[in-house]
């Protein structure tokens, strides 16, 4: 997938080095010090300032955006290193910790990893305040799960529900069903999800069938127009409608960048 282009970044290594600085030193980190530090293993962290901009990441982060060192990120933003789509909701997420100064804990959601591939992710994002109180940033951190059945937010009831919905990815939403394999009612379970995930039911079926496409664009050669009847789409053009509107590029675009016939592109 073709990477929007990124601005020129004229800040020397110096001037980076005192952005960080001034920010940092001016930034209460008690309320967040511990998030950070426990934030090991396969989780990533950044630090942004309230215009969105990265002041700080952790030595993980940079690979999944095709660069080389943490340094270039500094300064950079959203858009800068993902696809539109996802820089706006990664954006909106931003603004509703910058606006109300509480915490987003736990929010599930697809992103791309250092293979090019969609995966899933857990996201918290906890409000940076300077000396005055004000917020002046935000701290997130961003990790990954191996599989979307094993996430923890589901909970055994919501488990069976996601076990049918990734193993039918060919059909149509049936809430009564859902409902009846969980031993709720159809509304309990729509509450049920959007508390455990921040996303319906077939908000839901449709990001794990986008991670699905992915995964066959990426290592199948298989139509497009199959992949869209086996992922339970109308026909090939809603598939590729919804792919667009979701990842920023078409599905064919997708496999000629990230497939095995090319050169995976960065992207988060």
């Amino acid at each position: 997938m073709a990477r929007k282009s990124r601005k020129p970044v004229t800040w020397t290594s110096q001037a980076k080095r005192e952005y960080q600085r001034e920010f940092l030193a001016d930034v209460m980190a008690g309320e967040c010090l511990s998030l950070v530090l426990g934030s090991l293993g396969n989780t990533r962290t950044v630090i942004k300032d309230a215009a969105g901009r990265f002041v700080w990441v952790s030595d993980n982060v940079p690979r999944h955006h095709g660069l080389a060192s943490a340094d270039e990120m500094v300064g950079l933003n959203d858009d800068d290193i993902n696809p539109p789509r996802l820089a706006k909701k990664y954006r909106t997420d931003d603004l509703c910790v910058l606006r109300s100064g509480a915490p987003l804990l736990g929010r599930v959601e697809l992103a791309f990893d250092e293979r090019g591939m969609l995966n899933w992710y857990v996201t918290n994002k906890i409000p940076l305040r300077n000396g005055t109180g004000k917020i002046v940033g935000l701290v997130a951190t961003i990790q990954e799960y191996a599989g979307i059945r094993n996430l923890p937010m589901f909970g055994v009831e919501l488990r069976p529900i996601v076990e049918f919905i990734c193993g039918h990815l060919s059909e149509p939403l049936n809430m009564p069903k859902l409902a009846a394999l969980a031993g709720v009612s159809a509304r309990q379970v729509e509450r049920r999800f959007r508390n455990a995930i921040g996303m319906s039911p077939t908000q839901f079926l449709i990001r794990v069938r986008l991670d699905e496409a992915c995964r066959r664009l990426r290592a199948t050669n298989e139509p497009l127009s199959t992949i869209a009847t086996d992922l339970g789409f109308y026909d090939q053009c809603a598939f590729t409608r919804l792919f667009r509107r979701h990842l920023g590029v078409p599905p064919g675009e997708y496999r000629l960048t990230r497939g095995r016939q090319g050169k995976p592109a960065p992207a988060k």
